[in-house]
């Protein structure tokens, strides 16, 4: 049904100069970028160690959580760069949209990814310490302090990586090294292990086995997996690269959905050839991963004496991608969502940012509330995690994952509403039933597998 009054988007300009529409394959393949910066971001020491903590501890019986997170992940991010790039109502980010269901709304979001964001980067700074601090061991031994110095070195080089001036270049470059450091690892790997296909195939039954290490039991371990690769807050870190990239309206859509389909592609293929590794050198051995250690382990059975090198390198840098791009980006939406509340503080940013040669879009980085929050919170405060007596990076990595899922109910069901709404969407834009129905299920899961965290770890602190 047509909607002349929806036909067109509103005269008002976006704070970001847009990109070029890919007019050939060869420049649509060009013009990509956020989605693998992303993927790299969303993949993190998250997926790595859940999906080796997955695949050791259980075989292939959790697969069936790894096929519905990567589903929810595509659903619910295309969604959100849907709204931010088709809405109808002039909004430029998702948190706009979300401003417009209350108020208080993007100030909650705003409250809890940054919580989010801190714990995500305290596993991610302990990874880098852990894996640096096992790489070069045979050079220099720090002893009980050498993961924390070597977690310290990685936050001042993030601090270096967040403060230039073209951070989302350098994000690039990491992502790609990154990807190479993967890509590599991991083939390696897979070709030592092989793979059961009759065991990944039952592996998509939805089965609870008994068994884990301590808090890593079947339903947290399920629990992190979905809310490490399912996203929730994670999630909408893609939005913002996308306005990055100078992607803002419907024309963009288009290389949006290429790009998001490549980065979930990248996503389940890295994340798959970790788990079968996983569950094809360690499951049924007795063997379970708890540890650091228990990964380099992995490796070895899997290509011999080089495999633990191999293993730190991609910890590292898969790590090392995450710190800069979520501290940005979760530092963004605390300082838009103080925006939304108190727009004259804005006002004075926009003054500030153009009398200071800024770019434009670039204004929340004169803000020093943006740089406390994003340098401070997300970058050197996790730190304290890093110390001796802090829980090691595998416990710290799953729980904190395991996390994740509380906030998607409210980010879905803000959503709904967005998506359908005939005043805010372009008409041709505005969800169709699968859409909705795909949401819903998303939201249900998240509620289900924040029920079964909650369960679960009460049930460890009480022994029952």
């Amino acid at each position: 049904m047509s909607d002349p009054q929806g036909a067109m988007r509103p005269t008002s300009q976006p704070d970001v100069e847009g990109a070029a529409v890919p007019k050939n394959f060869a420049a649509y393949l060009k013009g990509m970028g956020p989605g693998l910066v992303v993927a790299l971001a969303w993949l993190g020491t998250g997926d790595l160690i859940d999906a080796s903590v997955s695949g050791a501890n259980f075989g292939y019986a959790l697969l069936w959580a790894l096929v519905i997170a990567v589903g929810a992940r595509y659903v619910t991010v295309s969604a959100l760069a849907r709204y931010q790039l088709c809405n109808r109502a002039g909004d430029q980010t998702i948190l706009d949209g979300y401003r417009r269901i209350w108020k208080g709304f993007p100030a909650i979001l705003g409250v809890s990814t940054t919580m989010l964001g801190f714990v995500y980067n305290s596993y991610l700074l302990l990874a880098c310490g852990t894996a640096l601090h096992h790489l070069f061991l045979p050079i220099v031994d720090g002893g009980i302090w050498g993961v924390t110095a070597w977690s310290v070195l990685t936050m001042l080089a993030s601090l270096w990586l967040s403060t230039r001036k073209k951070a989302y270049k350098g994000l690039e470059v990491t992502a790609k090294l990154t990807m190479a450091a993967l890509v590599v690892c991991f083939i390696i790997a897979l070709v030592g292990s092989g793979i059961d296909v009759p065991g990944l195939l039952r592996g998509l039954a939805f089965e609870l086995p008994a068994g884990g290490d301590g808090v890593l039991t079947a339903a947290v371990t399920a629990t992190a997996l979905i809310g490490a690769v399912g996203g929730s807050a994670a999630n909408l870190l893609y939005p913002y690269l996308m306005r990055d990239k100078g992607w803002t309206g419907p024309e963009h859509r288009k290389l949006q959905r290429y790009d998001l389909l490549t980065a979930v592609g990248v996503l389940f293929a890295l994340v798959m050839a970790v788990w079968i590794v996983a569950a094809q050198t360690l499951a049924g051995t007795g063997f379970q991963v708890s540890g650091p250690e228990d990964l380099a382990e992995m490796m070895r059975l899997a290509v011999g004496p080089v495999g633990p090198a191999l293993l730190w390198v991609a910890l590292f840098f898969v790590a090392f991608d995450n710190i800069p791009a979520q501290a940005d980006v979760f530092g963004r939406m605390f300082i838009e969502s103080i925006y939304k509340l108190k727009p004259e503080r804005e006002t004075r940013m926009l003054k500030a940012s153009a009398t200071a040669g800024f770019p434009v879009g670039k204004h929340h980085e004169v803000d020093p509330v943006f740089r406390f929050v994003q340098l401070g919170v997300l970058t050197i405060l996790p730190l304290v995690f890093s110390s001796p007596w802090s829980p090691n990076v595998i416990v710290l990595t799953v729980l904190g994952s395991s996390f994740s899922v509380i906030t998607i109910p409210l980010l879905i069901i803000g959503l709904l509403y967005l998506t359908n709404s005939k005043q805010l969407m372009l008409a041709e834009y505005r969800n169709r039933w699968w859409h909705n129905v795909a949401l819903t299920a998303i939201a249900a899961i998240g509620l289900w597998s924040t029920y079964k965290l909650i369960e679960s770890l009460l049930g460890t602190m009480t022994g029952a």
